[in-house]
């Protein structure tokens, strides 16, 4: 069987597998069933359409707290979750008491995820935005909350798209070079917003052409101002079953 038919195979699996299995180590080629691979964490397929085996799963920690509503979804490739607790604990260090505040990234074994159309191949993340009250003082949003142009929400509850926390992060995931980061999807007012805040900032500004280059509104789904959505490439050796693109 070729790889194509045999991905192919995976993917019809997938979509016949009830939502507790989204699929099995029979459905893979025989390279992946056998050492080193099964003992490693695998991404299946696409990030719309697929599923993982032996997941890392992120937990809360001292900088690190889960979304409500997603404490069973937070389940990735450990080059997302490493990436995670990373960029967390640069956070905490330049401005601590900083808190990454993380949402859904794929159930234990992918497939699909209700309310996402990716998120299955443990390759994606969102994240709440950071953000300061209407007295300029950091706070934890536990939700997300929609940011226009401004940098004001869009709800009325006064709070404030904070650019030096959310340009920071994006700046540690940029400069992180193990994580083998894709995109960072976000809405292109407050792209805008933070490339034109970076260029001002002359220790931003080397910074400016990588961010701007992942930085991006996805053209087929919510535009994501109220979130960011992360996401890392297909694990090193893993090109055969693991696809970079959504079909």
């Amino acid at each position: 069987m070729t790889i194509r038919l045999a991905l192919a195979s995976v993917v019809a699996t997938h979509v016949a597998a009830s939502s507790a299995v989204a699929g099995s180590t029979s459905d893979l080629p025989r390279k992946f069933r056998d050492a080193p691979y099964s003992m490693m964490s695998l991404s299946i397929g696409y990030p719309n359409d697929g599923w993982q085996q032996r997941a890392k799963r992120l937990k809360p920690s001292k900088c690190i707290r889960i979304k409500p509503g997603s404490n069973e979804k937070t389940y990735g490739h450990p080059a997302l979750i490493l990436m995670l607790e990373r960029s967390a604990k640069d956070l905490q260090r330049v401005e601590p008491g900083s808190v990454l505040v993380v949402g859904d990234i794929s159930d234990a074994n992918g497939g699909p995820l209700a309310g996402h159309r990716s998120h299955q191949s443990g390759r994606d993340a969102d994240v709440v935005f950071y953000a300061l009250n209407d007295n300029g003082k950091r706070v934890a949003l536990d939700h997300f909350v929609k940011f226009g142009a401004n940098g004001k929400a869009l709800d009325g509850s006064g709070y404030v798209f904070d650019d030096w926390r959310n340009w920071l992060l994006v700046q540690s995931w940029v400069r992180d070079q193990r994580a083998g980061l894709s995109h960072i999807f976000i809405s292109r007012p407050l792209r805008q917003r933070l490339i034109a805040y970076a260029s001002k900032q002359p220790a931003f500004k080397k910074y400016v052409a990588e961010v701007s280059a992942l930085l991006k509104q996805p053209e087929d789904a919510e535009p994501h101002d109220d979130h960011f959505h992360v996401r890392v490439s297909c694990p090193e050796g893993q090109s055969e079953i693991c696809r970079e693109q959504s079909r």
